[in-house]
């Protein structure tokens, strides 16, 4: 079943709900109203049957004409004893009850009862009359009453039919138009499935939570289309930054292959390029490898203490460089994940020892959440400072060098899954510093 035809029979359920509890209520009050309309009747000519004491002086003498000449006889009336004997009656006898006898004897109080007598619903009232051992019965027939509460029960009926049918359609129409927006999601979901093209927002023109949807959905779409342009780009990239030692390998084997008589120095230099070009590649798919893991899993985020992390990966490659690495630090605490932090940091020094001239340091700050890494070497251009930190690009210079291009753009990307910054400081001195940041942990 649709969600519009659960919505429209909901609405219908909840409108017979009300009909039917309106109904009953109004068909109540009704019957009660009228009741106590014939009971007013009824105790109304009681008091006129009592003042007509002297009409009842011995049975046969009864005027049939109680209430006056012009008075209509509205009410059965009967007069009886405490032996059950009727002294004056304007209709067939009522049957007389134990209970009618024992208000003739005063035993009980006057008391008014719906008697159902040879096929009649009655209203019957039962009074002692001032004669001693003498009561009346006052009826009159419900016919009118059952007539009443008849026609307003098929009245009912009616329109509990026709409110359950109009609410019924009414709410399938309203959820016709509940439900567009929500169809045209559906719709918009299952182009994107069927043709993979996921530039096809959709039109947002309302300002509700079907508003709200159809703009979460185009963030979807646009989060898709930014990670399907990071995707191709990273493979283009990659590709063409693999086939260059690939080439390179191929090159240097094949010639290897062919050639007879190749000299020891030749050879040797020949296995160089090819080991050179082999660190060259195996240092490219570990970046590309950890790239790739930390877009897709990224670790839970803890409080560090920032400065013993980078002191500890400041030591390790101080191990592995005869360059010398200056380090100062303030107590300094993040949240991040610390994995991710030491790879981060290990590129950037990695980076200023590349480009540093020989003989000369480094130098490695932590202050107030901050790593800045600095290095002596020819700097880079003002206007590649944001280049730079992007997949795979190298500036000119550094073409000639190893590398992958990979770097930096790990350490921007560490940097904003913490909601941190990396970025080039700009400074009158030769060579480059490099600072990553993150909010301090509070």
């Amino acid at each position: 079943m649709s969600f519009r035809a659960r919505v429209a029979i909901l609405i219908a359920l909840v409108v017979a709900i009300a009909v039917a509890c309106v109904a009953g209520s109004f068909l109540y009050l009704a019957r009660g109203q009228a009741v106590d309309s014939i009971d007013s009747k009824l105790r109304l000519r009681a008091t006129d049957v009592t003042l007509l004491g002297e009409k009842f002086g011995r049975p046969q003498e009864f005027d049939r004409r109680l209430f006056g000449k012009y008075s209509p006889d509205d009410v059965l009336v009967q007069i009886f004893d405490v032996k059950g004997r009727i002294w004056a009656s304007n209709v067939e006898p009522l049957p007389i009850r134990p209970d009618d006898l024992s208000v003739a004897r005063r035993e009980l109080r006057s008391r008014i009862t719906t008697v159902e007598i040879e096929g009649y619903r009655m209203r019957v009232l039962t009074f002692p009359l001032l004669l001693p051992g003498r009561a009346a019965i006052i009826a009159r027939p419900m016919d009118e009453v059952d007539a009443q509460l008849a026609a307003l029960w098929r009245m009912s009926i009616q329109i509990f039919v026709i409110g359950v049918a109009g609410s019924g359609l009414i709410g399938f129409a309203v959820a016709g138009r509940v439900v567009r927006p929500v169809r045209r999601l559906t719709e918009a979901a299952t182009r994107v499935a069927d043709t993979q093209d996921v530039d096809q927002p959709i039109d947002v023109k309302r300002d509700d939570e079907f508003g709200q949807l159809a703009s979460s959905f185009n963030e979807m779409l646009r989060a898709l289309s930014l990670s399907r342009e990071q995707q191709q780009r990273l493979v283009t990239d990659a590709s063409h930054e693999l086939r260059t030692p690939i080439t390179s390998l191929r090159t240097n084997l094949e010639y290897m292959q062919r050639s007879s008589s190749i000299g020891d120095d030749e050879r040797r230099q020949i296995m160089d390029d090819v080991l050179f070009e082999l660190d060259q590649l195996t240092g490219l798919v570990t970046e590309l490898v950890d790239l790739a893991t930390d877009q897709h899993h990224m670790d839970e985020a803890e409080r560090i203490e920032l400065d013993e992390l980078v002191d500890a990966v400041v030591q390790r490659h101080q191990r592995r460089t005869s360059c010398s690495i200056g380090y100062t630090a303030t107590s300094s605490q993040i949240m991040a994940a610390p994995a991710l932090i030491e790879r981060a940091v290990s590129n950037m020094i990695d980076n200023a020892l590349k480009w540093n001239p020989p003989n000369s340091s480094i130098q490695v700050e932590v202050e107030n959440g901050s790593i800045r890494v600095s290095d002596k070497g020819p700097g880079i251009p003002v206007e590649e400072h944001e280049q730079v930190f992007e997949r795979f690009y190298r500036t000119e210079s550094a073409r000639s060098f190893p590398g992958s291009g990979l770097g930096l753009s790990i350490v921007r990307h560490v940097a904003e899954s913490f909601g941190g910054q990396a970025r080039i400081i700009n400074h009158d001195q030769p060579g480059t510093t490099i600072e990553l940041s993150f909010p301090p942990s509070v």
